[in-house]
């Protein structure tokens, strides 16, 4: 979700002309179930609800990126990378170019940094309070910024339940598609006594959670988090909630501020304040207590006032 080669995240950029036509270009497939399909699903709503002209190019490599802007030329919607997309918006200065998942600003263009380390303090306040061997862990894609925010929220979230649980440190898995590779990292984690396992490795989620649903089977009480879309579905019997990421709303919202003319360009940072990002808990899941869900949305509370 950080601006280089090997994450998943997208741009969008906007045509200045009447009719309003918007393009993404993805660094991946828009049907990963994570972060580029929903982007693909916020373009959708832009086109339903704005009657934009839209168009999505998919598996776009970092050193394709300016290529596909010169091919869009004013109807482009996409970017991946810091250089790159201020490179496009010097090129062409009518074209709003909004780049995801970007925690740096980019002259000429909006980044947008969406708020993962408050919601991820979420997880380890949860994780904090379920844990039975006071020993928590993070499986993560890529060591990037936005990565070690989450891992950084786990660790701040563990603090704010004082149940003293432990947070191992983080295992990389490089890959953002590779279940096999996260299910190895998630299992290396319980092996070295994890009982909750919060991962943010998007298509290869599965991975984690397959590792999770095996040591369960065992009869090892053991828990797991989904992160950027709504996973609690993929296995509701390991996983307590999903870090969710709302890009399409995102996306929807800027766009309808470009339409109306009240765009204002500049750095965006979605959090918890306004719905952008959050912790949806798998509200059956029996580990659950009404003390927990209590004080989650109490921390909840502190953190989007901060």
């Amino acid at each position: 979700m950080k601006l280089i080669a090997s994450l998943m995240l997208c741009a969008m950029t906007f045509s200045a002309a009447a009719e309003l036509r918007v393009a993404l270009i993805l660094p991946g497939s828009d049907t990963d179930k994570g972060w580029n399909q929903m982007a693909r699903e916020g373009l959708d709503q832009i086109k339903k609800e704005l009657k934009a002209q839209t168009k999505a190019v998919t598996n776009v490599k970092s050193s394709d990126f300016y290529n596909q802007i010169s091919n869009f030329a004013d109807i482009c919607h996409g970017g991946e990378f810091e250089k790159a997309a201020a490179q496009a918006a010097k090129t062409y200065p009518k074209t709003r170019i909004i780049v995801g998942g970007c925690p740096v600003d980019i002259k000429g263009a909006t980044a947008v940094e969406f708020l993962t380390r408050d919601a991820s303090t979420l997880v380890g306040y949860v994780a904090g309070k379920v844990s039975r061997t006071k020993k928590a862990a993070f499986v993560g894609a890529m060591k990037v910024g936005p990565l070690e925010e989450c891992y950084a929220g786990l660790i701040a979230g563990v603090k704010e339940s004082g149940g003293g649980v432990e947070v191992l440190p983080a295992l990389w898995t490089n890959s953002w598609d590779s279940p096999i590779l996260a299910r190895e990292s998630a299992e290396n984690a319980m092996n070295a006594g994890a009982d909750v396992i919060y991962q943010n490795v998007d298509a290869a989620a599965i991975g984690v959670f397959q590792a999770v649903q095996a040591k369960a089977k065992s009869g090892q009480a053991v828990y797991a988090f989904g992160c950027n879309s709504n996973q609690n579905a993929l296995a509701p019997d390991v996983i307590v909630g999903s870090v969710v990421l709302d890009i399409p709303k995102a996306y929807l919202d800027l766009t309808r501020e470009i339409a109306s003319g009240k765009f204002v360009a500049g750095a965006r940072k979605l959090g918890l304040a306004g719905g952008y990002v959050d912790l949806v808990l798998n509200e059956r899941h029996a580990a659950l207590s009404d003390e927990i869900k209590a004080g989650v949305g109490a921390l909840r509370k502190k953190l989007a006032d901060k």
